[in-house]
């Protein structure tokens, strides 16, 4: 049978979606958010979507790339990318994880893409620690375990009662 493209890409007809601020959901002005549930405001429907763990990219061929090579020293000698929305926070979720060992890492890059991070880790010795799907399917890139356990985050889609 014919599949429409619509259908093989999953989209819906009559659906559009636009990624916008959250600040726009809060206010009402928009249908549906993912997030997480410590972000999500009170009083919304919440459906969780997965769970989500971080993986450490770096370009293909680094010398840090070889699974089991990349040590806590090594990994907080190395120069850190980070992606942050705003695109000047230097700190997240492994500089925690890293204060909890008494140890810190050098981030000298905040970008507010992950796609313009993927480039960026192609073309350099840089090192980022990024959710496990972004780095799915991810060409010349490779991934290796972070040498640190690193809390994991889970996503969810909320809405307002009256929505969706």
């Amino acid at each position: 049978m014919f599949q429409s493209e619509r259908e093989r890409h999953g989209w819906i007809e009559g659906i559009r979606v636009a990624v916008r601020p959250v600040a726009q959901f809060e206010k009402g002005e928009l249908d549906l958010a993912l997030l997480t549930p410590d972000t999500t405001p009170d009083g919304l429907r919440v459906r969780r979507l997965f769970d989500e763990d971080y993986v450490c990219a770096l370009r293909a061929g680094h010398p840090d790339a070889t699974p089991g090579r990349l040590t806590l020293d090594r990994f907080c000698a190395l120069d850190h990318a980070l992606m942050s929305h705003s695109g000047h926070v230097f700190q997240g979720a492994t500089d925690e994880a890293l204060a909890h060992l008494g140890r810190s890492r050098h981030a000298v890059l905040s970008i507010p893409s992950f796609l313009v991070l993927l480039d960026v880790l192609r073309t350099s010795n840089l090192i980022a620690v990024i959710p496990r799907r972004v780095m799915a399917g991810a060409d010349g890139l490779a991934g290796v375990d972070p040498p640190l356990e690193i809390p994991g985050f889970t996503k969810v889609a909320a809405w307002h009662e009256d929505g969706v």
